[in-house]
């Protein structure tokens, strides 16, 4: 017998002991009668058609995050083209226009039509089912409810103020909730059918916690990602979460440049596809647009979907590359991923500095901007690029540039070792912070990721230094000006100073004179008025001023 199903029968072995009554006059074998009646084999048969519920995989927190910042229909996409059953849960919907996105791993709870002696045979109150899923809920887990009808109500304020007080991600039912004034006050996203003033418990009672339920036709298993946005409930099963995560994430990259095209350049969008079904053909028109961005279009390769995908039959495939990853990496690649560098890849990144010198680092409160500010940048001349955490969409902008041939992209603002790892998912080639944090550079250090961290005194950039970080930033640059980053340099000559903010484009010279190895360009490269106006060019003229003052040093 496999490992796998000596694992699944353990599973059902320990629950079967869990069981202690069923119906009057009948017990349960024990564990030992049951292993003493039955063969390995037929054990692993019997734990197979019992459960479990619980998937063997689970999903991260990071993981989560990450489907959390996709939109539904990308991972309905993404499910579409695994040939994964459609997922989306009918009929559920958000409780209040504009609710905050429910992003949790899902804790299940199913309810039976009441029956007198069903209701005897379960603990009541603080130990009854519902309270038992409630507990288990917590910022990044969510209550799915299965209800035995689309009007009858699962539950109210006095009930879900418990959901409240644990922080709960939210809460999902293919039934109706009562107490609606209430529930919105509570600040956790609510998807349900309808509202009703009607009580449930006369209906129908809490059976079952964490078993599989299904939910507006969709079956959940505990452990789920679930995702509400203002379009509906996506359930991602947590065994194929992160293939779900590839393909979406890359469907999402693709799309956005062909937006970008057909904003700019008004037209049909039908000659950019379809490009789920098969590799991107070279030469076509999505293969150019691409090569025009500086995407290489074989990093988008899709294995053809399921031929059942979109009657939502079908299964997955057993082994199969990641669909659309970034990266062209496996699923097994990208699950057991390691964050540490090769030399290669850190050296290039120092020698990427050494040789362009100016950084643009984009800081922007201008929703929707940062991917064409820091285009028109590039366009411009700048070969190094820095995203800000502070500025909207920064992850996703990184994931845009991130295979790039043109540019070298880090992310900013970092300011722990998570931040440090969504960059890095996010295609990061290296990390920069504000102020210095000790850990983030040891890390990045074993990691062999070049981290710059923000300094202000001769001796955070010391220190900085014997951290493992190779360059440092002089964080305001402004704060010392060129004569003090001479007599810095010169005292401490091991040290590549990295002036940022407030580096001007006719003090540039200056600062690289004085023994500055790099600068940090921050508003002369990004003037705010034009990032409103969608003013490209006129951040592409400067950007072409500072390339000018720079090689003038």
């Amino acid at each position: 017998m496999s490992s796998a199903l000596r694992r699944t029968a353990r599973t059902a072995l320990r629950a079967a002991r869990a069981v202690t009554t069923t119906h009057a006059g009948w017990m349960p074998k024990t564990a030992s009668e049951t292993r003493t009646a039955l063969s390995a084999p037929q054990m692993a048969i019997r734990a197979l058609a019992t459960g479990p519920a619980r998937h063997e995989k689970t999903i991260s927190d990071d993981l989560l995050h990450k489907l959390g910042d996709l939109s539904t229909q990308a991972l309905i996409d993404g499910l579409w083209v695994l040939g994964w059953p459609t997922s989306h849960v009918m009929g559920a919907r958000p409780l209040t226009e504009g609710q905050k996105k429910l992003v949790g791993r899902a804790v299940t709870l199913r309810f039976v039509p009441q029956r007198p002696d069903i209701a005897a045979s379960k603990p009541a109150g603080t130990e009854s089912p519902e309270y038992e899923a409630f507990e288990q809920t917590g910022p990044n887990e969510c209550v799915v409810m299965e209800s035995v009808g689309p009007w009858e109500s699962v539950g109210g304020d006095i009930k879900f103020l418990r959901l409240k007080q644990l922080g709960c991600a939210g809460l999902v039912t293919d039934g109706s909730v009562r107490d609606t004034a209430v529930l919105r006050e509570y600040g956790f996203p609510v998807f349900s059918i309808s509202t009703t003033p009607r009580q449930g418990p006369h209906v129908h009672q809490p059976w079952e916690a964490n078993g599989v339920i299904v939910c507006g036709g969709i079956v959940v298993r505990p452990g789920d990602a679930v995702i509400g946005d203002q379009d509906g409930v996506v359930i991602v099963p947590a065994s194929h979460a992160q293939e779900v995560y590839d393909i979406a994430h890359s469907r999402e990259i693709v799309e956005g440049i062909v937006k970008d095209e057909l904003t700019a350049n008004p037209g049909p969008p039908g000659k950019f596809y379809p490009f789920v079904s098969g590799k991107i053909k070279k030469d076509s028109p999505l293969c150019k647009l691409l090569a025009s961005k500086g995407y290489d279009s074989s990093k988008f390769a899709h294995t053809a979907a399921n031929p059942g995908a979109r009657a939502g039959i079908g299964g997955i495939p057993k082994s199969r590359n990641t669909l659309g990853s970034r990266r062209g990496m496996s699923t097994q690649q990208v699950r057991h991923k390691s964050y540490m560098r090769t030399d290669a890849e850190y050296n290039r990144v120092l020698e990427e500095f050494a040789k362009h010198k100016a950084c643009a680092v984009l800081r922007t409160s201008v929703e929707g901007a940062a991917y064409n500010a820091m285009d028109a940048a590039v366009r411009g001349g700048f070969k190094l690029a820095e995203f800000t955490l502070t500025t909207p969409g920064c992850l996703d902008a990184v994931s845009r540039f991130a295979d790039r041939t043109d540019v070298l992209t880090g992310c900013g603002t970092i300011l722990n070792i998570d931040d440090a790892k969504m960059a890095l998912d996010a295609g990061s080639k290296f990390i920069v912070a504000p102020i210095l944090v000790p850990e983030v550079v040891e890390w990045c250090a074993a990691n062999k990721i070049v981290c710059i961290p923000g300094c202000q005194t001769p001796s955070e950039l010391y220190r900085a230094y014997t951290l493992g970080a190779p360059v440092q930033k002089l964080f305001p640059g402004v704060a010392g000006g060129p004569n003090w980053v001479r007599a810095v340099a010169n005292a401490l000559p091991m040290l590549r100073i990295n002036p940022t903010s407030g580096v001007e484009i006719d003090t540039a010279a200056d600062f690289l004179r004085a023994g500055a190895s790099s600068l940090g360009f921050v508003a002369p490269a990004f003037d705010q008025n034009a990032i409103k106006a969608g003013d490209w060019d006129t951040i592409s003229e400067t950007a072409r001023r500072i390339d000018a003052a720079v090689k003038a040093a």
